[in-house]
């Protein structure tokens, strides 16, 4: 659960919270490892029809968690830049938390793949290696992330 932000002015707006998840590059979705301590990996996604998406293989410790406790939570940042001779960092982040589902509907996952595939390369759609990956979707997993909380926070040079 995200917890309530000690310094309320760096708080965003859940429109400018969503900004920052679209537009980051990148997250780490964390999940919860058997024995109850965090599991953090880095992903690409994409935010898609008001959920989360991301791809991965066919097995390893992100999907054994899910399996088990399909909890999670998943942080970006965007715009990250230290100020020289301020000792601060300005930035813009956001924090989700959700329950991931293994997407099954091969609609679904195609509209998934094709949405990260246009974030990451909006030209490379319907090219040979856009239909390459997408040939390629059998050994994929697709999961979808049902956003329940959110809360975004920046820093834009002020200091504490």
């Amino acid at each position: 659960m995200i917890n309530t932000l000690r310094r309320i002015d760096r708080k965003l707006s859940d429109e400018d919270a969503m900004t920052v998840l679209r537009e980051s590059e990148y997250g780490f979705l964390s999940t919860i490892n058997e024995d109850g301590t965090p599991h953090c990996v880095p992903l690409a996604f994409a935010l898609y029809n008001g959920a989360l998406y991301f791809h991965c293989a066919r097995a390893g410790q992100k999907l054994d968690n899910l399996r088990r406790d399909n909890r999670a939570q998943f942080t970006c940042v965007r715009n990250s830049r230290t100020v020289p001779m301020q000792f601060t960092i300005e930035f813009a982040s956001c924090m989700v938390d959700g329950l991931v589902h293994f997407v099954e509907d091969e609609q679904e996952r195609m509209d998934a793949m094709r949405a990260i595939c246009e974030k990451y390369d909006p030209e490379g759609l319907d090219t040979p290696s856009y239909e390459r990956i997408m040939r390629g979707m059998p050994a994929v997993v697709m999961l979808r992330m049902e956003i329940t909380a959110l809360c975004g926070k920046a820093n834009r040079g002020k200091l504490g």
